[in-house]
Parts: structure tokens; sequence; C-alpha cells
């Protein structure tokens, strides 16, 4: 496996936990609210998507090790 690419993975990952996707209260409707730092949110009453955050992790992840695999070094 390519480190480099290892390592650009987790760089991007922690990025993506540092800046997460934001959407608006469950008893409003729903709306991306974008993606902002984590201590700063969009508007006071905003919430980090769950379900956004886990894709965006997982698409990270998987595409990481994959590029690691077709770039490795014989």
């Amino acid at each position: 496996m390519n480190i480099t690419v290892l390592y650009g993975m987790v760089a991007a990952l922690i990025l993506a936990v540092l800046c997460p996707p934001w959407e608006t209260p469950p008893d409003q409707q729903p709306e991306f609210l974008g993606l902002s730092f984590i201590l700063s949110p969009p508007t006071a009453e905003a919430v980090v998507s769950r379900m956004l955050l886990t894709i965006e992790l997982v698409t990270i992840a998987i595409a990481g090790f994959y590029g690691a695999f077709l770039l490795r070094k014989k």
C-alpha cells in the first residue's frame, strides 16, 4: 500500500470531522446548512448531520484504501 495516500486519507478524515455537515434541527423542515467548523455552527440551533457525516467518512476511507492499493509500489 502507498503510505502517502494513506496519510492523505487520514488528513481528509480529520478535516471531515473538524468541518462536519450541518442541518436544521428535527422540529424544522429538513435543510442542508453547509460545512462549517465544529465549534462555530452556521446557526445557533443547527445540528451535525450524522447520516451525511457517516457517508462522508466511509466514502473518504474507501477511496483512500482503494487509492493506496492502486498506487502501491511493487
